[in-house]
């Protein structure tokens, strides 16, 4: 659940990332849709705290570096980061593919470091993007390491099995017998469920007693000409992690923690 105020400043934050342009305070509450004086009181708050300034009167508000510079500050402390990126580009080198990293954020997956594919066509995502549970790679990928009856757990809150493209898994059935495929394949894909022409496969494994999830995403005819080629490269990848996370209490679908 949202607290308001803090969904506002990022709401705020991200209107200006899609905009890349000055924006008045009129503009800002017309957009994010609420009222002139919240919006108003909302964006002093914001110059105070010193991650906005306003250009002039006519001339609308923008953040300043102060954002750049905490983010960087923050970012350069990440525990995982540090451990992990390496494994991703390593993940990205040898598949050509793109590689993330995914971790379940309530009900939905959640992709917290992306290593891009080099090549001129490929899969793009931010840092802490979301995606539908059901209908990624990634997501089955996460549930595969939960208990089952942790699973069937989770899912009793789970808001629902929305239709994204015609592969799209639509029920909880479907979804168990894909994901029950996966476990006995070694690796969970998704061919073109959340967007078409897009395909992933994701290994999953729990870490600090959290399910986490490597994942390599690209177009689809490329994917699927070489699932077999990536799934036997990612399940190498398990030697990279126990590596990268010694003291984890790493975790894969069917080994015993090391």
């Amino acid at each position: 659940m949202d607290v308001k105020t803090a969904a506002r400043v990022l709401d705020v934050l991200n209107l200006f990332a899609e905009a890349q342009k000055p924006l008045l305070y009129s503009e800002i509450a017309a957009q994010m849709e609420i009222p002139l004086s919240s919006c108003h009181g909302l964006l002093k708050t914001m110059v105070a705290r010193g991650y906005l300034y306003e250009i002039g009167k006519k001339h609308g508000y923008y953040p300043t570096q102060k954002l750049i510079h905490v983010a960087t500050l923050i970012c350069r402390s990440d525990p995982l980061n540090a451990v992990i990126e390496p494994v991703l580009a390593r993940v990205r080198d040898i598949t050509g593919e793109t590689a993330l990293l995914a971790k379940l954020a309530d009900d939905k997956v959640v992709y917290l470091i992306v290593a891009e594919s080099k090549q001129t066509i490929r899969f793009s995502h931010q840092p802490g993007g979301f995606k539908a549970v059901h209908a990624t790679s990634s997501g089955k990928a996460l549930l595969s390491v939960l208990p089952e009856d942790e699973r069937q757990k989770w899912f009793k809150t789970y808001p629902g099995f929305a239709s994204y493209t015609e592969t799209t898994l639509t029920s909880q059935a479907a979804f168990d017998r894909d994901l029950q495929a996966g476990i006995q394949r070694g690796w969970q894909r998704s061919l073109g469920e959340n967007v078409e022409d897009v395909m992933s496969i994701s290994l999953g494994f729990r870490a600090y007693e959290q399910p986490f999830a490597i994942v390599v995403a690209g177009p689809l005819g490329r994917m699927q000409k070489n699932e077999a080629t990536t799934g036997q490269q990612l399940k190498e990848v398990k030697a990279l992690l126990y590596a990268a996370l010694p003291s984890a209490n790493l975790t894969f679908v069917g080994e015993d923690s090391r």
